[in-house]
């Protein structure tokens, strides 16, 4: 049993080291980002007090006079509702 547990040990240190895994990774790019936009202040307009009132204008131009009224329609008489067409079964 010693000599069997030797030789797997051995086994896997050959078989582990027999190949050299060589890996080649390029670097990784280093991505600088743009410079963030710099808020730039812009005065904004603020109204100030108002002013003095100013002189009343003129009045303007009488409109022309309206077409007398037409006297109204009479309505027509709304219709009776449906009577049911299926009436109730009785009990």
């Amino acid at each position: 049993m010693r000599y069997a547990i030797l030789l797997a040990a051995a086994a896997a240190a050959l078989g582990l080291s027999a190949c050299e895994k060589t890996v080649n990774n390029p670097p990784p790019v280093v991505e600088t980002p743009a410079p963030a936009a710099v808020a730039v202040p812009v005065p904004v307009p603020v109204p100030g007090p108002s002013g003095p009132e100013g002189a009343k204008g003129e009045p303007g131009p009488a409109g022309a006079q309206g077409a007398p009224g037409a006297p109204a329609e009479p309505k027509p008489a709304e219709p009776a509702p449906p009577a049911e067409q299926n009436p109730p079964p009785s009990r």
